[in-house]
């Protein structure tokens, strides 16, 4: 073999061992990557569960305060209503003692008739 081959091969070597820590060089540089790729979807997870629980919290109020809101209606309703009831109650009542004191004066004004 020659000294120019022989250089030529040191050379070709050499230059791919310089390939060869590239190449290491880059697949650490790649774990690395994926590394950091794993922990931003895990953290990303963790934020997703995060924000599933604060939904459900906000479900959870939201319906709660639609409770109290038809709650309070309904109470506002039946008080209404029982008062509305109640004024019917005494217009019937009122209408009832009306037809009895015409039906007395009507008694009356025959009495002072005959």
């Amino acid at each position: 073999m020659s000294e120019e081959r022989f250089n030529h091969l040191e050379t070709q070597i050499s230059a791919l061992q310089q390939d060869t820590t590239a190449l290491r060089h880059d697949t650490t540089t790649l774990q690395q990557d994926m590394t950091a790729m794993k922990q931003d979807l895990t953290a990303m997870k963790q934020n997703m569960d995060s924000l599933r629980e604060d939904m459900s919290s906000v479900r959870q109020r939201f319906d709660s305060f639609e409770g109290t809101i038809l709650t309070a209606m309904r109470e506002g309703f039946n008080s209404l209503r029982n008062y509305s009831d109640d004024l019917n109650y005494e217009v019937a009542d009122n209408a009832r003692a009306t037809r009895l004191l015409k039906r007395r004066v009507a008694r009356l004004e025959r009495k002072e008739g005959d």
